[in-house]
């Protein structure tokens, strides 16, 4: 593997799209789609706790707390995202090329935002 400028271009569009993947899922998403992830793993977290009221800490627990967690997401999406920059391809390209803009897109609304 070569580090020539695609390979930076590519690595930097890809950190932008995990950064607004990451971010996004914060939000509501369109149709309240994340809202309603978020509290369909934690209905299925809230049966894994035991008659005791101790949490078992299982799969959906887990799901759960990942899902109320940018920074654990971004984790994740970054898993994702390694094949996507290491091994390339017209899908991985474009996907990222898409992410990548609307990551930067986001960035400069919260980095010039007056909030």
């Amino acid at each position: 593997m070569t580090i020539d400028l695609t390979f930076i271009f590519r690595f930097l569009l890809a950190v932008l799209a995990v950064y607004r993947v990451a971010w996004f899922t914060k939000e509501d998403g369109p149709g309240g789609i994340f809202t309603g992830l978020r509290s369909f793993f934690g209905k299925l977290a809230a049966r894994e706790v035991h008659s005791s009221g101790v949490q078992k800490f299982g799969i959906f627990w887990t799901l759960a707390e990942i899902s109320n967690c940018p920074h654990c997401i971004g984790v994740w999406m970054a898993v994702l995202a390694v094949p996507a920059v290491l091994l390339p391809n017209i899908f991985t390209d474009v996907l990222i090329l898409a992410l990548g803009i609307a990551g930067l897109q986001s960035f400069l609304v919260r980095v010039t935002s007056e909030e």
